[in-house]
């Protein structure tokens, strides 16, 4: 193994290993939150499955990057390698699906009173919960882009 493949590695490790402390940090503090009775944001269910969908992208991404990059020959069977795959997709659409719906969140939230968007701020929240498990729904039923090619009809 080359040193340059080595520092690659280790740039992946790295990034791996904080980015999934990081958002298990966020879990935790969200956890903790909820356990302890404090009252959540609107916002912090929305950020709880954004950080659940980036963990799980940080995951099923990373660590078969660093296994790659470090020279490692132990990857997974044909059933490990789709579900990897599976679990990156669905963790990909969740995290761009709450952040859409994060961004559309704050955008009804920060609207004049006065604006057509005023009647959506009180009836919004309400939606929040319905709408991230709608988001995980979608993007665990998806049918595989690269599969649907191959069908035969």
């Amino acid at each position: 193994m080359s040193s340059r493949d080595l520092a690659i590695g280790m740039v992946f490790l790295f990034q791996t290993v904080f980015g999934v402390l990081g958002n298990f940090s966020l879990l935790y503090h969200y956890l903790f939150l909820y356990f302890t009775g404090c009252r959540l944001r609107n916002t912090d269910l929305i950020l709880k499955h954004l950080t659940v969908g980036n963990f799980l992208v940080l995951l099923s991404r990373g660590v078969p990057q660093i296994m790659a990059t470090l020279g490692w020959k132990q990857f997974p069977s044909d059933f490990g390698c789709k579900l990897i795959h599976y679990l990156h997709r669905v963790g990909r659409g969740v995290s761009i699906g709450s952040t859409c719906l994060l961004s559309i969140f704050q955008a009804i939230t920060i609207s004049p009173r006065n604006s057509r968007w005023a009647e959506l701020k009180v009836k919004a929240p309400r939606y929040i919960s319905l709408s991230t498990s709608l988001c995980w729904l979608l993007y665990m039923l998806a049918p595989n882009p690269s599969e649907q090619g191959s069908r035969s009809h």
